[in-house]
């Protein structure tokens, strides 16, 4: 008797031990070898090997039976790979595949990383059970901790500026008039008209003198429009905060509904630069579009930063496959006036669709028309925006969206877009890379602003690494500072470029518009 029970006790032992091993989810080697294949299929074959891999814990996913495994790892270059090139993975989506969150991968060099070196990982992977058996399942990351996303980094709509035709007076003008209707006005008695303009000129000197000297105070002031909170724009912002501070150059951000709206600061003279997508800003000089009838020809050019692809989303099995399934389907083009919506209209039109080929023309914003994606009273919706957007990744994850090819037609490459490929699993199930076009951030600023100032940009956006490397952040580099630029160039800017070794513009149309 004592033998079976005994048994019974081993039996019962093993069971428990099998039974905790299947609540914590799959063995360290499975996982290891789960992490390992993710990225190989990420990146095109073996780049990054799994070289340490030490489980963490873990926690139960939310839905269904599953299991949330916390890792920590080491990965080595097998080969050269520039995670801050446009074409490439970043941060972001790198992060994405390994479940990490904004701080959870040390070791990404600024000019790329070098065959060799070593990446550190501190990352999560999900898996479901299957009978005796785990499947990995797509995670769109890290569930605390991770920063807010906006869909609205591009461009949203705001106000052009206003006719240039007979404009109202400005509030210095007006005190100007009535400084010169007091100084005609005859002195009141019983004062003379020596001790009135001795008086008068002490008060004007005097207001000269401090105008001038908060003047010279203001001209060491940099200030950028930015762009709304949360979005890749303010991203940027940031960095800059944190670089104008290290570097003690005063520097001020005005926050802002997007690109149209900081044309408009930068041409009334609230700022001196402006974040602005590159395709509102050729139509802001150009004088069409939005801007129809009021051209910046001071608009210039300081450095292109990251791009901004055009995502046309669907749904599997909804049967829109290329931008000619559109006709006759309802799509969400974004808000009037906004960067996507202007994307949208013109690869419609490269396309042969006008607008009213479609069976609906909506402005949704991205969290409704995902949501009317998915309840099926949407066909497909525009979104440009930097990649990979946090709200598409949790949308990509949670239900059967899919990404439509933009194929690279003149007519879109005319109009500022340039050619982009999205790598693959940029985003949940996106098997391979995937064609699109992409507009691209810029930093602009007048022909008038003093060279000392855009010099001081210039410092902050390409000599200093301060502020927190975001996806946006670490695609900021020479290289790539002329790509989708179709205006003219700030001297000092063009020089910089120039003695930086960033090429020479790619496309003859790039540079040819002449300051007028």
């Amino acid at each position: 008797m004592r033998r079976v029970a005994a048994f019974r006790l081993v039996v019962a032992l093993v069971l428990a031990v099998a039974l905790a091993g299947c609540s914590s989810g799959p063995p360290a080697d499975e996982v290891r070898a789960a992490v390992q294949a993710q990225l190989d299929a990420a990146l095109d074959g073996r780049v990054l090997t799994v070289s340490r891999f030490t489980r963490a814990g873990g926690a139960s996913l939310r839905e269904g039976d599953g299991r949330l495994v916390y890792f920590n790892a080491a990965l080595a270059l097998e080969r050269d790979y520039d995670f801050t090139r446009w074409d490439a993975h970043n941060v972001a989506s790198l992060a994405a595949l390994v479940g990490a969150g904004p701080r959870g991968i040390v070791g990404l060099g600024d000019g790329g990383n070098r065959k060799g070196d070593m990446l550190g990982v501190y990352g999560s992977a999900g898996f479901r059970r299957e009978g005796s058996s785990w499947r990995q399942v797509p995670l769109a990351g890290p569930a605390a901790g991770a920063p807010p996303a906006s869909i609205a980094a591009g461009a949203v709509a705001g106000v052009p500026p206003g006719p240039r035709e007979a404009p109202p007076a400005t509030p210095l003008e007006s005190a100007l008039a009535r400084l010169a209707a007091l100084v005609r006005e005859p002195a009141p008695v019983p004062i003379g008209e020596a001790e009135r303009e001795a008086i008068l000129l002490e008060e004007v000197e005097g207001a000269v003198r401090n105008a001038r000297r908060r003047l010279e105070h203001a001209a060491t002031l940099v200030e950028l429009a930015a762009g709304p909170a949360g979005g890749a724009y303010a991203e940027v912002r940031a960095a800059l905060e944190a670089r104008a501070a290290a570097a003690r150059v005063p520097f001020a951000a005005q926050p802002s509904a997007g690109s149209v709206a900081n044309v408009r600061l930068l041409h009334e003279r609230e700022v001196q630069f402006a974040l602005v997508q590159n395709d509102v800003a050729r139509a802001a000089y150009l004088g069409s579009g939005r801007f129809a009838g009021a051209p910046q020809h001071d608009l210039r050019a300081v450095a292109s930063l990251f791009p901004e692809p055009v995502h046309l989303v669907t749904m599997a099995g909804r049967g829109v496959a290329s931008v000619a399934d559109l006709r006759g389907r309802r799509v969400n083009l974004g808000a009037e006036g906004s960067g996507t919506r202007s994307n949208a209209t013109a690869v419609l039109a490269a396309h042969g669709l006008p607008v009213e080929a479609l069976a609906a023309a909506r402005d949704l914003d991205v969290p409704d028309a995902l949501r009317a994606l998915a309840d099926g009273t949407l066909d497909a919706a525009f979104v440009t925006v930097h990649a990979p957007a946090r709200e598409l990744q949790r949308a990509f994850v949670a239900g059967q969206y899919a990404l439509v090819p933009i194929g690279p037609a003149p007519a879109l490459l005319d109009a500022g877009l340039v050619p982009l490929a999205l790598p693959a699993r940029t985003y949940a199930r996106q098997a391979g890379p995937l064609p699109t076009v992409a507009s691209t951030a810029l930093v602009v600023t007048r022909s008038d602003v003093p060279d000392p100032m855009v010099d001081a940009m210039l410092a902050m956006l390409f000599e200093r690494r301060e502020g927190v490397p975001t996806a946006a952040v670490s695609r900021i580099g020479p290289a790539t500072a002329r790509v989708g630029v179709a205006l003219p160039w700030h001297p000092r800017a063009d020089a910089f470029l120039a003695g930086a070794g960033a090429p020479a513009p790619a496309s003859p149309k790039a540079d040819t518009i002449a300051p007028r």
